[in-house]
């Protein structure tokens, strides 16, 4: 194996020396700034560089990176963008740019700097002038500059100053215009002129000889403008003019000219020896010519032969025919700058893969007529037959298109040639497409078109030959036999689908059959017991394009959906190989081997090798330049040289498989650039560009962690070839291939350090061992540095010190708040006691202070006392009234600090209010030195209060005023102020008393609170306490101001325009308890002229004292608890109850409840007696149905116009009902007697009216039909009925009558006795009575009323 590559690579120059140069093309769409190069370079570090009529390119493998003049004043850039001329500097690392109107330019790519070397006249040993027209290198290190005007420059480097060589001080020198020179390096300069020849120039002694064209002489210069001159590694001195090349004799003093052929007489740009002692020029309008030095030696000059690269569009030709320079890179590649035609690749190394092409230009010999080789063999003479669809035959010998077979030439049957074959004999077949077989005799060169009359239209996709000379024939028709020695049809076989694609015999003699839609089939030589396998068996596909037997005997099938092998017979396994086995596509067209017995396969994505020592598929595209697009089904032909070949819709694709094969070293990559990248909207640019060009280490800060680096390999011509695997050391110790072109980004890396790695291979290949790295170092931000790490160690040992110092200290302050928190709770305990004892002392209290205060009213009336007894009576009331606002300030006190304290508010004048408060104390004022003003600043004030709060309010502000003002002034004012744009009425209540300390000031609004002093009154200390919990209720504001020995002023303010929307609101202010009614005539009661009262209390006195009070007028019944109660009132219906709420066994509230929801009690009027005098108590109360409500102490006189004024409204009621006025009707009588009554009296006389009405025409409507139906007794009924409507039973049952009677005689339908009946009263002088009492006049008279 070793020896047959080692003899391929021995023939592989003549190989290349034999084959065309393939070119690619780069141009502006690649990347370069002008498609007119100039001059091309190489610099030390393997980048290329370009120079353009528009700017200086570097190229770094795979992207151009763009120079332009510099217009900034950092100095970065060239002095011009129209250049001449590069050179790299052959000692250092400078690239020398030389200008057409802007000097010379020298870039230190080392240290990425530009020099400007620029015409200064102040400055004699500056550049002569700023038209750099060439740079050479000198033989001593240093450099030649021609110029345009001013003749030669030589500079040398170190003093960096310019010595010039011009008419001026060279005499003999012809002209000062020179394009060029080359230093023969034995002391003479070698000169092209614009206009005047070649000149040698003695460097030491000055001295010069011209050579201009001569017409008479052809051993003279060819041409007058000498546009180079080149010396060769034989130092040679070779001219290159307007008019061809010359190679300069310096024994004889003369030139040999070179034009033989006629095609060197172009105008000559560049000359240069390549690889290989070859001699590359480069001519205006004519290309690229070749000389091979090694022959001159043997041939005269008019025998020399050249080899030329022209313009065209093959792939092997030129973009443009006007060549301006030639240069070879370090791997031998070539590289041509084409005016208009950008740059052009030539590569050192073939590739891997070659092909011919269609080109539009039918005279083109090296390129097929049409796009698709849809067919290919290769005749006994190496000739290759490509049959295409639609162009015929196109037959190539040696890559020159020689013939083309068509059937307009009347060659061919038809033009789409589907299949071919060349048979034992060395004759070829091919198939077409509906138009049968055409045949060609390869003795007689003759073409027999439609060869086999029985299938001269049929579609013919395939040929086969088997060893017995027999030519199998698929086609869309099934297969045909045809016998090879007679040339005739010896068999036709049908199939259910007779779409054949391929046939094969294989050396066992079965016959495998192809087909398209049915799968494949295996039978013997007579198409007999055939085996199928298609999907329905779990075969890979019922498309079957390609079948093929190799040296191991094995059987290849290549199907829509993988390849598969066949190698046991007869158990007919098989393998596929599809995408997981290595495959890039898995439909398979065509099959064959190399001579190493390696199968390749053409598929829809290019071409692919499986390789027999590895077992892995190599797989091969447009990368390697295989044509792109479809391959077609058994298109395939092996030459004699082991070439394989492949058709395809885009041509033919062939190439040498040990070539292709061959192990080749992968370059090492390189890395040329760091992109960091910054968050999209940061200042300045996204992008900021680090190259990286002989770095091996990068030091980026802490936000540059987002980064992408790319890379590539210096060798051009395996660009496309080579693929790259990447790793961060530091990040991640694992290997990744490349996805992106020659780039891989990372993003936010943490700092730290790390290695990039970078490998290549060859594609198809083994991975290098030669890595090549890039050092990153990501500084950390100044808080993750190691001393600001250890600034946090420290910082968090302090934290952590001071959080458990702060635990401790939060432990401890947490057991000091426990304790103070148990502390708190004690004296909240305390003080809830304290204050629930006041409440139930104050409670118990107002029963005996009620037994106190009636007899002592009682006692006060009567006029049986003497003066004497009646003023002390009078003190002792005084007394018992004082203690009775004590307790009710306690309990006051109390509701306030529960929050069980509401407020009623009402729209109403509180100038009314202050004024009566202030009078009532001015009135009631016993102390003579003590004057009382009451200020208004107007009479109507009115506002949203609540009369009583602000009462209390006022009455302890005064109280206070005047128990610590012993003589002065004590004012109450009532005023409307404005603070901070706000309406506030302000109550003013101040005195000229003894004042309060600055010290207590702050603190007489706690509870409990009595300022220690010589002139501190007795208390309880919260009066005040109460003032600012109900001013704080009432929304307001309080503030005291006081001097020692001077006085005290309260302010009491309240918003003006507040309405108080989230409390109760009332209408009007609550009547005064007081208030005595009206006594009128009471109505008898059933038992004996008495109306009966009853008594539910607890208390034997307060109930002894109420019936002492009330025996006089009612018949007053007692109970002792709410249960009691009830039963006394259900035995003697009662006119009106009074009950206590708190008493044992039952209280009032259940007592009132269950009374008002007995039918036969739900009339009686109640009055509820108690302690409690909250808004909460007294709205329970009346939710249960009470009528009336009295505040424990209180006077028989107030009780007694409570009981009178509920009786008499109820007895007005009935008497209006019981009225016999006609204007109003008996249902506008039952309306107001509902609206007065509760639910379950209503609900009692709509049943009773019911069932009178049900039995009105009936006589026996009594009582007791009545009280059956009501479930009560009569004298129940009765007692009901009177207590609601003020009539007995009998008569309310006849004024239902008479009105309903009323109603139906003014209907009009019926005569009075007619009504009468209807009524229920058949004598009809009885009806005329009864109407007439009801309504005052007989029927007949209400008739003729108006």
């Amino acid at each position: 194996m070793k020896s047959r590559f080692l003899l391929y690579f021995l023939w592989l120059p003549f190989l290349l020396s034999a084959q065309p140069y393939a070119v690619r093309q780069l141009s502006i769409e690649k990347g370069l700034s002008n498609n007119y190069v100039v001059s091309i370079a190489q610099d030390k570090q393997g980048f290329l560089w370009f120079a353009t009529e528009e700017g200086l390119n570097k190229f770094d493998g795979t992207r151009f990176i763009t120079y332009y003049k510099n217009e900034t004043e950092n100095g970065y850039g060239i002095t011009g963008n129209e250049l001449n001329c590069l050179l790299d500097d052959p000692e250092d690392s400078v690239l020398w740019i030389g200008t057409q109107r802007a000097g010379l330019n020298a870039y230190d790519y080392a240290n990425d700097t530009f020099t400007f070397y620029r015409h200064n006249d102040s400055v004699p040993e500056s550049i002569i002038t700023d038209d750099v027209t060439n740079i050479v290198a000198a033989a001593d290190g240093n450099l030649w500059v021609t110029t345009y005007w001013k003749g030669i420059e030589y500079f040398d480097k170190k003093s960096g100053h310019f010595f010039h060589y011009n008419t001026e001080n060279i005499p003999g020198l012809a002209s000062d215009n020179i394009w060029t020179v080359a230093d023969g390096g034995n002391g003479k300069l070698y000169i092209g002129h614009v206009h005047h020849g070649f000149s040698i120039l003695s460097i030491k002694d000055k001295r010069v000889k011209n050579f201009v064209h001569d017409p008479d002489d052809k051993n003279s210069l060819p041409g007058n403008e000498v546009r180079c001159v080149y010396k060769d590694t034989n130092d040679n001195i070779w001219v290159g003019t307007n008019k061809g090349l010359a190679l300069f004799n310096p024994e004889s003093m003369n030139f040999i000219q070179f034009n033989s052929d006629g095609n060197l007489s172009h105008y000559i740009y560049d000359i240069r020896q390549l690889d290989g002692n070859k001699l590359w020029i480069a001519m205006e309008f004519g290309g690229v010519a070749i000389m091979d030095l090694s022959q001159r030696l043997f041939l005269l000059p008019e025998q020399t032969q050249f080899h030329y690269i022209k313009e065209g569009d093959d792939g092997y030709s030129l973009s443009n025919s006007s060549t301006r320079c030639i240069f070879q890179d370090s791997f031998k590649n070539i590289w041509a700058g084409v005016w208009g035609g950008g740059i052009n690749f030539l590569s050192y190394e073939p590739p891997l893969f070659s092909g011919y092409y269609y080109s539009s230009n039918h005279d083109s010999m090296s390129r097929l007529n049409n796009k698709t080789a849809s067919s290919v063999c290769v005749d006994g003479r190496g000739r290759l037959w490509i049959g295409t669809d639609g162009g015929g035959i196109n037959v190539f010998d040696n890559g020159t298109r020689v013939a083309v077979y068509q059937e307009e030439t009347e060659d061919m049957g038809g033009n789409s040639v589907q299949a071919s074959l060349r048979d034992s004999e060395g004759n070829l077949w091919f198939g077409l497409f509906m138009d049968g077989v055409n045949y060609y005799d390869t003795r007689r060169k003759v073409f027999h078109r439609n060869f086999l009359k029985e299938i001269e239209h049929e579609d013919v996709r395939s040929f086969y030959e088997d060893n017995q000379r027999i030519l199998w024939i698929g086609t869309s028709n099934g297969i045909y036999k045809v016998d090879l020695a007679t040339k005739k049809l010896a068999g036709h076989y049908e199939f259910e689908n007779n779409l054949v694609r391929c046939v094969l015999k294989d050396s066992r003699g079965y016959l495998w059959i192809g087909s398209f839609g049915s799968g494949l089939g295996v039978g013997n030589g007579n198409l007999q017991d055939i085996k199928l396998f298609n999907i329905e068996n779990q075969f890979p596909s019922n498309t079957v394009n390609a079948i093929y037997e190799d040296s191991r005997k094995n059987v290849w099938v290549g199907t829509g959906e993988g390849l598969v092998c066949f190698s046991s017979f007869p158990e007919w396994t098989y393998k596929a190989y599809r995408r997981e086995e290595g495959l890039n596509n898995t439909h398979i067209r065509a099959i064959t081997e190399d001579g190493n017995g390696n199968i390749w396969v053409s598929t829809n994505k290019g071409i692919s090798c499986l390789v027999r020592d590895k077992g892995i598929f190599y797989n091969y595209d447009h990368w390697d330049r295989v044509p792109m697009g479809n391959f077609m089904s058994g298109s395939v032909a092996k030459g004699q040289d082991g070439e394989i070949y492949f058709g395809s819709i885009n041509g033919l694709c062939h190439f040498n498989p040990d070539f292709v094969l061959a192990k080749r070293e992968s370059p090492a990559a390189v890395i040329t650039e760091m992109k960091i990248f910054a968050p999209l909207g940061s200042p300045g640019s996204n992008e900021e560009v680090v190259s990286i060009d002989s770095q091996s280490k990068v030091k980026l800060g802490y936000m540059q962690n987002s980064f992408g680096i790319t890379f590539n390999i210096r060798n051009y011509a395996l660009a496309n070839q080579v693929e790259y695997a990447y790793m961060l050391k530091g990040l991640e110790d694992a290997w990744y291939t490349v996805k992106d072109v020659n780039n891989v980004t990372f993003r936010n890396i943490p700092p730290g350090d790390y290695r990039f790695q970078i490998k290549t291979r060859i594609r198809n290949q083994e991975w290098s061992d030669n890595v090549t790295a890039l050092d990153i170092h990501i500084v950390p931000p100044l808080w993750l540095t190691w001393w600001a790490k250890l600034s946090y160690i420290l910082l968090s040992a302090v934290i952590l010190f001071l959080i458990l110092h702060a635990y401790k200290r939060k432990l401890d302050v947490e057991v000091l708040y426990d304790l103070e928190k148990k502390n708190h709770e004690q004296e909240q305990e305390l003080n809830q006691e304290r204050l629930r004892f006041y409440t139930n002392i104050t409670h118990e209290l107002r029963t005996p202070l009620t037994l106190i205060l009636g007899p002592l009213e009682d006692m006060q009336k009567s006029n049986s006392l003497s003066n004497k007894d009646s003023q002390k009576i009078s003190v002792i009331h005084q007394s018992a009234i004082r203690l009775l606002n004590l307790i009710n300030q306690i309990l006051e006190f109390r509701k306030t600090e529960t929050q069980n304290k509401k407020l009623c508010v009402a729209h109403d004048n509180i100038a009314n209010l202050v004024h009566e408060v202030g009078l009532k104390y001015k009135e009631l004022n016993r102390k003579p030195d003590i004057e009382f003003h009451i200020e208004l600043e107007r009479e109507d004030m009115s506002l949203y209060f609540d009369k009583e709060v602000v009462t209390i309010i006022l009455d302890n502000l005064i109280s206070n005023a005047i128990k610590y003002t012993e003589k002065g002034i004590i004012t109450l004012g009532l005023y409307h102020v404005v603070r901070n744009n706000i309406d506030y009425t302000e109550i003013k209540v101040s005195d000229t008393g003894y004042g309060i300390t600055p010290d207590s000031l702050p603190h007489i609004f706690n509870r409990y609170y009595q300022e220690g002093g010589d002139h501190q009154a007795s208390g309880t200390g919260i009066g005040l306490a109460l003032v600012k919990n109900l001013v704080a209720l009432h929304e307001g504001e309080i503030r005291a101001e006081s001097t020692l020995g001077v006085g005290s002023t309260f302010y009491f303010s309240l918003l003006t325009d507040n309405t108080y929307p989230h409390v109760l609101h009332t209408d009007s202010p609550e009547k005064p308890a007081d208030e005595k009614e009206e006594k009128e005539e009471i109505p008898e009661s059933v038992s004996g002229g008495k109306r009966i009262l009853l008594i539910v209390e607890d208390n034997e006195d307060i109930c002894n004292y109420i019936v002492e009070s009330f025996s006089d007028d009612f018949e007053v019944k007692t109970a002792a608890n709410g249960e009691l109660g009830i039963e006394q009132a259900l035995s003697c219906i009662p006119d009106i109850i009074v009950s206590d709420i708190m008493m044992p066994v039952m209280n009032g509230i259940t007592m009132c409840k269950q009374l008002k929801e007995d039918v036969r009690t739900s009339h009686i009027p109640i009055i509820l007696l108690t302690a409690k005098d909250s808004l909460q108590d007294k709205e329970e109360g009346y939710q249960v149905g009470a009528d009336s409500y009295l505040t424990k102490p209180f006077s028989a006189t107030l009780l007694h116009s409570r009981i009178n004024n509920l009786l008499e409204s109820r007895k007005l009621l009935a008497e209006r009902f019981a009225g016999s006025t006609s204007h109003h009707s008996l249902d506008e009588k039952r309306a107001q007697l509902a609206e007065s009554m509760n639910k379950l009296d209503n609900e009692f006389l709509e049943k009773i009216n019911k069932l009178i009405e049900d039995r009105l025409s009936s006589e026996k409507i009594d009582i007791g039909y009545l009280s059956d139906n009501m479930y009560m007794s009569k004298s129940t009924l009765y007692r009901k009925m009177k207590a609601l409507t003020g009539l007995s039973t009998n008569e309310y049952v006849r004024k239902i009558k008479m009105r309903y009677a009323e109603r139906l005689l003014l209907e009009g339908r019926y005569n009075i006795s007619e009504v009468a009946f209807k009524v229920g009263i058949n004598s009809v002088v009885y009806f005329r009575q009864c109407f007439k009492e009801e309504f005052g006049v007989l029927p007949s008279d209400y008739l003729k009323q108006p």
